[in-house]
């Protein structure tokens, strides 16, 4: 989450990041970096501020590829809110590191036990673009 200043009547939405705006406990409006006032007496808050910087995540892996040889994979994913869909990210992604991680570990688990050790280590290519 991005850094903001609030009081009653006002939030600054700072660099890098998205204000989701809500009036009445419904989704109005994204707010862009700036000094936005509202008006709370109309039912009008900042709900959450998202950052849209590039984030890192490190999943580790432990699988048996096809020579029934344990391996010891790290996957580093980055990503980032997009700025056009950032009340989706808001209010449909609960806890968008599992998710990522759930999907990562799905698609190690149906590539690298049917490669071998020198197959997975020449193809790491392949298996980096494999539908991420």
């Amino acid at each position: 989450m991005g850094n903001s200043c609030c009081c009653c009547f006002c939030t600054c939405i700072d660099q890098a990041s998205i204000g989701i705006l809500e009036r009445w406990g419904r989704f109005e409006s994204l707010a862009k970096p700036d000094f936005h006032l509202l008006n709370p007496l109309a039912g009008q808050w900042a709900t959450g501020i998202l950052s849209t910087r590039i984030a890192s995540l490190d999943i580790r892996i432990e699988i048996k590829n096809k020579d029934n040889v344990f391996v010891q994979l790290v996957c580093s994913i980055q990503y980032r809110v997009v700025k056009e869909n950032a009340d989706n990210a808001f209010y449909e992604q609960q806890n968008p590191n599992e998710q990522i991680q759930a999907y990562v570990f799905d698609v190690v688990r149906a590539l690298v036990p049917r490669m071998t050790l020198d197959e997975l280590f020449e193809q790491k290519g392949e298996v980096a673009n494999e539908d991420i």
